[in-house]
């Protein structure tokens, strides 16, 4: 809806205890993981001006707090924030929100692994490197009103699969081929991207 944010978390929330000045222990929660808050505002002659917040974070031990024996973890943050306006059916691409990490690591046998030449045979060597980068494309339309018996549902049209097709083969719905017909009520229109 217009001026209502839309707010989006793929992650999760850990606990974080906080003392009061009466010495009481309280934990508050923090969110982590991948978020998106997105408002559009509806502007004259069909456009719309999108306000995009994007915030990718990470939970991790590069400046964690140790208190007594409970360590709390830091998080590692990543932001993009963009105001667009855009005409109905026009998209917005961000990316970014770029994360290397490398690490490389040597173990073996203590003294062993030092001899020139033989000592590769006492040790071992391993190498990880881990990148992610963060991609968002938003597509608003200005949509009108329509009637209820003109939309369709997601289970329009499905079928529960036979017990023995169920316990047997684990299917959930009914699979059809060329001899039966698929039932009504699919989606009119285009929808959803390719993404190669």
């Amino acid at each position: 809806m217009s001026g209502e944010t839309a707010k989006f978390l793929a992650g999760g929330e850990f606990p974080i205890p906080i003392v009061d000045s009466q010495g009481q222990v309280s934990v508050i929660f923090k969110e982590f993981g991948v978020g998106v808050a997105f408002t559009p505002v509806v502007m004259s002659e069909g456009r719309i001006s999108l306000k995009i917040e994007s915030e990718v974070s990470e939970l991790s031990n590069q400046g964690a707090v140790q208190i007594g024996s409970l360590q709390i973890p830091a998080i590692k943050t990543r932001r993009a924030n963009s105001t667009v306006e855009l005409p109905s059916g026009g998209s917005l691409a961000m990316a970014g929100l770029l994360s290397e990490d490398t690490r490389q690591n040597i173990d073996g046998v203590p003294g062993l692994k030092d001899i020139p030449i033989l000592g590769t045979l006492f040790r071992s060597r391993d190498f990880v490197k881990q990148e992610t980068e963060l991609v968002i494309i938003v597509t608003p339309y200005v949509v009108r009103p329509t009637a209820t018996k003109e939309l369709a549902g997601p289970a329009d049209g499905m079928a529960d699969a036979t017990d023995m097709k169920a316990n047997f083969l684990g299917h959930v719905n009914r699979i059809y081929g060329r001899g039966t017909a698929i039932p009504d009520g699919g989606l009119k229109g285009d929808y959803g991207f390719i993404v190669e």
